[in-house]
């Protein structure tokens, strides 16, 4: 053999010996996170302390509440298609209390007015929705924050996509939660009971799975931890959750608190999972004949589907702008046929992992490998089986 050839063979071998090993420490990383003890509660709040000594304050900026409480700001985001705009739909402060392990939630409807940095718009634009979405996600955080007067430690943001995945993993009603999440119509008050319902419904979704007898285990909490953006680490995450199970949250709802800011007298209104289906059409039913011919409420699932996943092949197929759209966006979590779903996600991810594996190959393999410990996680062996295929083409190469 030539000294060339030999050089050549040299460097491939040596290649996917050093993709095998970024393998094995991606894969070992993730089952470590997984696998090690819930840190201590008195970690985390040095944690928190740490970074609020380490944050600097404008002078009218919000200050931070108590050390003993850990302030969660969750945001729904609306990403349209039209653009990469990220409207804050849903907008929740979670001060939980480390030391009796109380919840207070604070909502901010979306419509509330918030100033927004000259720009050309309506007068009728300026709300906190929008001022995430034109002035960008920090600008609208720090004005939620002065309405809340306290600064959030943590912020949590995840789209419609994100949100169906996490209640699909939990084994809770899908399309009909949503369409709960987002309705206003029906209420006098319109916005503030949607806000007020949204807070509710996840504080119901936290309660169910608040006490010893039904525990989220660690590999689905990672899972879900993986559904969200945040800076939090996964370690403290699970921390305040496996606290708030310890107090038994779901058998004390005294622990949880509900305010409103600006305060509207609200109801508490909670979604039956057991028939929300009905719950959700009885809901509309009022509705019929009373709104505008353009909203689209008079739609069917089934036709909203049929176009969801339209469009999700034409993006698929035509790639480009659409395709980077719903990769961010991960929009194949929003279709409700299993097996059309699962087609879609592999397919998605299959072309981008081999795109981002011409620029970044490591990027690549974490990629598919999230893909892989997902499908592991909710015991789809045969995607998961695609998964390793895929991995191995890329490793390989």
């Amino acid at each position: 053999m030539s000294r060339f050839r030999l050089r050549l063979l040299l460097g491939v071998v040596t290649s996917f010996v050093v993709v095998c090993v970024v393998v094995v420490i991606i894969f070992h990383t993730q089952a470590e996170e997984i696998a090690a003890p819930v840190p201590q509660i008195a970690d985390v709040v040095q944690t928190v302390l740490a970074e609020r000594a380490a944050t600097t304050l404008e002078t009218d900026a919000a200050p931070f509440g108590d050390e003993n409480v850990v302030n969660v700001l969750v945001l729904g985001i609306d990403s349209r298609k039209e653009g990469k705009e990220q409207h804050c739909d849903a907008i929740h402060l979670f001060a939980i209390n480390v030391k009796d392990w109380t919840v207070k939630v604070t909502s901010v409807p979306r419509g509330t007015y918030s100033y927004i940095p000259p720009g050309n718009y309506l007068p009728t634009d300026y709300y906190l929705a929008n001022a995430c979405a034109f002035a960008g996600l920090d600008y609208g955080i720090a004005q939620i924050e002065h309405i809340l007067g306290v600064k959030a430690d943590y912020v949590v943001t995840a789209g419609f996509s994100q949100v169906l995945g996490s209640l699909r993993v939990l084994g809770l009603p899908t399309t009909s939660s949503l369409q709960w999440l987002r309705h206003r119509q029906s209420y006098a008050i319109g916005d503030p009971q949607r806000s007020q319902n949204q807070a509710v419904f996840i504080v119901d979704v936290l309660r169910k799975f608040g006490g010893p007898s039904a525990h989220v285990p660690a590999a689905l909490q990672y899972l879900l931890y993986s559904f969200v953006d945040t800076k939090m680490s996964f370690g403290t995450a699970r921390a305040l959750y496996e606290g708030l199970v310890a107090a038994d949250i779901n058998a004390h709802p005294e622990k949880i608190t509900y305010d409103m800011k600006p305060f509207y007298v609200t109801q508490d209104l909670h979604l039956d999972f057991a028939n929300s289906d009905a719950q959700v059409a009885a809901l509309l039913a009022k509705l019929k004949g009373r709104l505008s011919k353009d909203d689209l409420s008079g739609r069917t699932i089934s036709d909203v589907q049929e176009e969801l996943v339209a469009y999700l092949q034409k993006a698929l197929d035509d790639g480009g702008s659409e395709f980077a759209v719903v990769i961010e966006a991960e929009s194949w979590r929003q279709v409700e046929d299993d097996a059309k779903r699962e087609e879609l996600h592999y397919a998605y991810v299959e072309k981008y992992a081999k795109e981002l594996n011409a620029t970044d190959h490591v990027a690549a393999v974490q990629y598919v490998a999230d893909y892989i410990l997902e499908k592991q996680t909710l015991g789809l062996s045969e995607w998961e089986a695609k998964g390793r295929d895929l991995l191995t083409t890329l490793v390989v190469q």
